[in-house]
């Protein structure tokens, strides 16, 4: 964690191997829809019930600005078991796990993303550790929207219980 009180309070996370289902949306607004076939997949699978330690994460693939025109994608994962099969349109997926510099912030301040870049940049023990897919998944870094999959599951409020989100930088030691 951070100790210095004029830097954002930033903690290490190891995030494990899992297996996800996945949603993928190209267009001017991918966050807008990309959620419906997820938050769909969680009320009628129930999987609150079948997973209740289940994840939701999000990023954006690719960036805006590496595609032409106003358009760029989103991609939502939803942690579930390994042998659990996923409706189309979601795709199932498994995600290698990693080190991560993360950082809570509240709906809509990902702004924040640059303190936390700034904060692993001047890191005495830990540096960046991006993907060598760069641009195409953000990186490497995704968004945890905290309380999610309980909140689809009970059906409220929009954007998860007090709409936080951790922002995951990916980090290796020095």
């Amino acid at each position: 964690m951070s100790e210095n009180k004029n830097e954002p309070l930033v903690r290490i996370v190891l995030l494990p191997p899992f297996t996800v289902a996945s949603n993928h949306v190209i267009g001017k607004e991918p966050e807008e829809t990309v959620g419906e076939p997820m938050d769909k997949f969680i009320r009628e699978s129930k999987l609150y019930e079948i997973k209740p330690d289940a994840r939701y994460f999000g990023f954006n693939h690719p960036n805006p600005g590496v595609l032409e025109g106003d358009i760029h994608g989103y991609e939502v994962w939803v942690t579930i078991p390994d042998d659990m099969d996923v409706p189309a349109p979601l795709v199932k997926k498994h995600f290698d796990g990693g080190l991560y510099a993360a950082l809570t912030i509240k709906f809509p301040d990902f702004h924040l993303w640059q303190e936390l870049e700034k904060w692993a940049y001047n890191n005495a023990q830990y540096e960046p550790n991006y993907s060598e897919q760069g641009d195409e998944i953000m990186g490497g870094c995704l968004e945890e929207h905290l309380n999610w999959v309980y909140s689809s599951h009970m059906g409220w409020p929009e954007n998860g219980i007090d709409g936080q989100l951790d922002l995951l930088l990916p980090i290796k030691k020095k």
